[in-house]
């Protein structure tokens, strides 16, 4: 588990009934091979940049606003 991952999760728990959070293990070869990445964030399809980790009220305030505009509840 990474640093940005660990946040993530603790975000995401504020908001357990309107985030469906996916993980997929790139240490898994044929995974990596179908992501084509070792390490990503993506909030509703759309990927987060990852230069410096993002902060966790960075990642926190992207969930709530996806989660508020969403009416179907499902954020990747």
């Amino acid at each position: 588990m990474n640093l940005v991952y660990e946040r993530v999760l603790r975000a995401s728990k504020e908001f357990e009934k309107k985030v469906n959070l996916e993980q997929y293990d790139t240490v898994d070869r044929e995974v990596l091979d179908e992501w084509g990445i070792t390490d990503g964030l993506f909030i509703d399809g759309r990927e987060i940049r990852m230069g410096p980790p993002p902060s966790y009220e960075k990642i926190r305030k992207k969930i709530e606003k996806r989660a508020r505009r969403k009416k179907s509840h499902q954020l990747t």
